[in-house]
This record gives structure tokens, C-alpha cells and sequence, in this order.
């Protein structure tokens, strides 16, 4: 396989144009054409990570977050980012990374801690915009399977757990060849009327051109007629955070120790009565204490999280149980589901490419 292989594996469970506009998701360094054959997974690229890597015989890295997310002004071993990118390069790795795609993503860095946490009847805490289109086509009736598939294939037609989705009208098209064309039906020079069906199939902008070329290339007309309109619907598969229930209710200082057992984390910062009763949890992976409000709004009794500021905790008081677990504590557990996806569909590609999960810890936090 190779490295775009890997990289298309992944964005079909975190495409990367859901991750924040700003982040810098996908390949880091390397080329999107170097076989791979052994791949470490971990949250971010360090020494120790690298030593790793060479020690493995890794040839590609995953990580979650970016090496590479300021501009480089230059490459220079006077920074980690610049010596770590000269490592990579003398040692012929590539580095992809999967960030707030990733976190954004069902199934992501949110819904593998509600799962560690003991969460059931887990969806997204705060729905993104959809970023979702309807194309709609006039095809010849004969014809409408055909285009339709096409357009499937390059992922038009997807509402959540459906897939080949469509609406379709009967009626009338009408149009007169002028000379120089080479109409499918009709003659140059008639008024024609022809019997046509009216497909129309929602697709995700960042698949529209894709969906576009597919559904021009199976119709059989020289000139097609489509239309495209944005969408104000939610997204089904992307959003911030997750909310879901604990199987049975337990106190607030009970649901402390149970994520300290979960994350392996000693020391917990809170705020919030020690015997308050928690059963409805919202959680986000790293630093979501921006969702704060959405999680009061949505009348959960806890909210986990990370990296949360003094104010934060303040604006949380009487209204509901805030948690402060850690950063690289709420994020790691996802390394896991990410490699194993991976073993799992590169299995199934009949590949054999080994997937090693780093043994190094990374968090630069220490508590005494």
C-alpha cells in the first residue's frame, strides 16, 4: 500500500474538510505515492516518537495532532518542529495527521471517551452546519439508473446510515438543436419534447466536482442540465463533542473515580457538589470548554473535558459538574480505534501492513 492508500482509509471516517479552516490536517511530510508497509500511531511527534519509529522500521506516523500547524519560516535545528522535520526526512518517513477531523468525526475523539467513560445512546454534543448540497439532473429515463450509480460511486445520495438516496419526477424536456449540435434525440432544427426524469441527490461540497464528472460522464446528453443549492440542514456525521447517559446514576464523586479508572489520570481538577447526581455526561476530547453552554443547554449533569480556564469553571457553578481530566488523558484513547480501523480495512484490502500502536507517552503534564 501506499501513503495516500492510508490517508484515504482515514478521511473516509474523518474527511478533512470537516476539520476547523484553520487546522492543518493530512500529509505533514513524505510523498502520497511511498510504499508503506509498517505504521505507528500516536498523538504527536517527539524525540522519542522518532527513535521509536526508526527503531520499528516504521516507514509512515499517524498522529493526532499536527507536526506542522504555524508556518515554518524555516527548517533549521533551532526549533523541535525544524529538527524533528529533518529526522523524518534523513530517516524516509512521512508523517500524516488527523486533527479536528478527526475530533469532529463520528465515532472520532469524543465518541471513544464517552465509550471509555461507560456512555451509551452516544451522538454528537453540538451538530455541525452540514456543508451539504442538492444537485438535481434531467436525464432521459432509460438513462436514470446509470447516472445515478455514477453519481453514488463518487458519493452523492449518503443520509446517514442510507446510502443511493434519491427523489425522482417524470416530465417533459424540451429544447431545439442548432446547427452545429448532435442532439441524443431529435433532429437540428425541431422543437423537441421528450419525456425526462427529474434525479435529484444530496452530496457533500468537498464531493460536489467529483459527483459532477461522474454524473456527466454516464449521461448521454452533449449538454447537460443540473442545477446545484446550498444546504442550511445539520450535519449527521460531523460535530463537536458527545453527549450520551451512564447506565446507572452515581454520584458525582463515584463518576470522579470512575474516570480516573477509565484515563488513568491521579488527579482531577472539578468543580461541582461531591454528592450531586450524574447520569446524563457531555464530553469533549482535548480543550472543549467553548461547549460548555451547549452542554448545560442539552441538561447534562457532568460535562468532561480539557485544559479548562478559571472562568470556565465560574460560568459552570450551580448549573452543572465540570471536569478538567487532561488533554493528552482525553485524547489517547482514540490512538487505539485509530489503529485498529486501520488493521481492521487494511485486512480487509487483503494488505499486509503492520500497525503498531506507539509505547511512548507523550504528555508533557507531570503532577507531584
Amino acid at each position: 500500500m501506499r501513503v495516500q492508500d492510508i490517508q484515504e482509509i482515514i478521511e473516509a471516517w474523518a474527511p478533512r474538510e470537516i476539520a476547523w479552516e484553520d487546522d492543518n490536517v493530512g500529509l505533514q511530510v513524505g510523498s502520497g505515492g511511498k510504499r508503506v508497509q509498517r505504521i505507528l500511531v500516536a498523538l504527536e511527534i517527539t524525540s522519542e516518537i522518532i527513535i521509536e519509529a526508526k527503531r520499528k522500521k516504521i516507514d509512515l506516523i499517524i498522529t493526532h495532532h499536527p507536526l506542522l500547524f504555524h508556518p515554518l519560516r524555516s527548517v533549521t535545528d533551532t526549533t523541535d518542529s525544524g529538527r524533528f522535520v529533518q529526522e523524518i526526512v534523513q530517516n524516509e518517513l512521512a508523517v500524516y495527521s488527523a486533527h479536528t477531523n478527526l475530533d469532529f468525526a463520528r465515532n472520532g475523539v469524543s465518541f471513544i471517551l464517552a465509550e471509555c467513560l461507560g456512555l451509551t445512546d452516544t451522538d454528537f454534543l453540538e451538530r455541525n452546519s452540514s456543508g451539504m448540497k442538492k444537485i438535481i439532473v434531467f436525464v432521459p429515463p432509460e438513462r436514470v439508473e446509470a447516472v445515478a450509480e455514477g453519481m453514488a460511486s463518487a458519493g452523492a445520495g449518503t443520509i446517514g446510515d442510507y446510502d443511493r438516496c434519491s427523489f425522482r419526477i417524470n416530465g417533459t424536456g424540451t429544447f431545439q438543436p442548432r446547427s452545429g449540435a448532435s442532439p441524443f434525440v431529435g433532429a437540428v432544427g425541431n422543437f423537441e419534447k421528450v419525456p425526462e426524469v427529474r434525479l435529484e441527490m444530496l452530496v457533500p461540497s468537498w464531493r460536489l466536482q467529483a459527483v459532477i464528472g461522474e454524473m456527466l460522464k454516464a449521461h448521454p446528453y452533449e449538454e447537460v442540465a443540473y442545477d446545484v443549492y446550498p444546504l442550511e440542514n445539520q450535519a449527521k456525521d460531523s460535530g463537536a463533542g458527545a453527549i450520551g447517559n451512564l447506565k446507572t446514576s452515581m454520584s458525582l464523586r463515584q463518576f470522579l473515580n470512575q474516570i480516573r479508572a477509565a484515563l488513568g489520570g491521579r488527579i482531577l481538577r472539578f468543580s461541582g457538589h461531591l454528592t450531586s447526581n450524574v447520569r446524563r455526561v457531555a464530553v469533549c476530547g482535548g480543550a472543549g470548554g467553548s461547549l460548555l453552554p451547549t452542554a448545560i443547554k442539552e441538561n447534562a449533569d457532568a460535562f468532561v473535558t480539557s485544559d479548562v480556564k478559571y472562568h470556565t469553571f465560574q460560568d459552570a457553578r450551580e448549573k452543572i459538574a465540570l471536569v478538567d481530566a487532561g488533554h493528552y488523558e482525553t485524547e489517547r484513547p482514540v490512538l487505539e480505534s485509530v489503529a485498529e480501523r486501520l488493521r481492521k480495512t487494511i485486512k480487509e484490502k487483503g494488505e499486509d501492513v503492520k500497525v503498531f500502536l506507539t509505547s511512548v507517552v507523550t504528555n508533557p503534564v507531570f503532577y507531584s
